[in-house]
């Protein structure tokens, strides 16, 4: 097993974790994210594959330069991280969220390293109004106290059953909070320059014309009851990728590879098994 805390990339240091043994599959992080949100695919993914993972800069242990983030640079990131690795072909590449942008956006741009591409709760477009919609929301977040804002984030990531089991099962509602949860973590918290500069990555972000460019496998994956999902769009990014399947788990919220990782790691292993070597 190979294993490093650091990588430093353009005097950023990104934090990682590097597993298993096979072709590599990347797990990339939405906003706010980090890489323990994976920990269930982690842990089940290492017996199969190369795990590698990492906290986007203004995330967890990674370095939190206070300027706002660009898509590029996060891109760039990941694919000096993985330059690091000596990881040049190969790839299955898996993001999240704003994961997903940025693992749409480099399937774009360096083709010839990504082998098959994962986009769980994606988006093709990310509107400038929606960002600027999404300070004002963090604005009010200040005045929360850490645990509150943890809490505040369960709606939008997690179906109404899954946040009735947190309320009941402590020892979930302690792993989950602490350190796994989307947006808003009790280790290692985002502060809220880092919720600001990661929030200007999805400012402009429209792929609706270049995502038909897109050649690698890809399977789109969400939980049915994505509320932040836009109407229609995983349909239409199914019909624009061409050698595309789209996956649709019942029940689950935004975070439904936490909520369903059973389901989450099968669907995502089936479609695996059909690339790998």
């Amino acid at each position: 097993m190979k294993s490093m805390p650091f990588f430093t990339s353009n005097d950023v240091d990104i934090n990682y974790i590097d597993v298993g043994s096979g072709e590599p599959l990347i797990f990339v992080c939405g906003t706010f994210t980090k890489f323990q949100s994976w920990n269930y695919q982690i842990n089940y993914f290492k017996e199969k594959m190369r795990v590698i993972t990492f906290d986007n800069r203004g995330t967890g242990r990674s370095s939190r330069p206070d300027y706002p983030y660009s898509m590029e640079m996060l891109v760039e990131d990941l694919k000096n991280l993985l330059g690091y690795l000596d990881i040049n072909e190969g790839v299955h590449l898996c993001g999240s969220s704003m994961g997903a942008m940025i693992s749409q956006t480099f399937a774009l741009k360096y083709p010839h390293i990504v082998k098959t591409l994962i986009l769980c709760g994606s988006t093709a477009y990310y509107s400038s109004k929606t960002c600027d919609q999404n300070v004002l929301v963090l604005d009010s977040l200040k005045e929360l106290e850490l645990n509150e804002r943890v809490e505040y984030f369960f709606p939008l990531m997690y179906s109404r059953a899954f946040k009735k089991r947190l309320g009941e099962d402590k020892d979930l509602y302690n792993k989950i909070s602490m350190d796994m949860n989307f947006c808003a973590q009790i280790i290692d918290p985002p502060e809220y320059k880092d919720y600001i500069n990661q929030n200007e990555v999805l400012r402009d972000f429209d792929m609706r014309d270049s995502i038909k460019d897109i050649t690698q496998p890809t399977l789109i994956l969400s939980g049915a009851k994505d509320r932040m999902a836009i109407p229609g769009e995983l349909d239409t990014m199914h019909e624009q990728i061409p050698n595309s399947v789209l996956e649709t788990i019942p029940g689950m919220g935004h975070a439904f590879n936490i909520e369903a990782p059973e389901e989450t790691n099968n669907t995502i292993w089936n479609f695996l098994q059909k690339h790998i070597s």
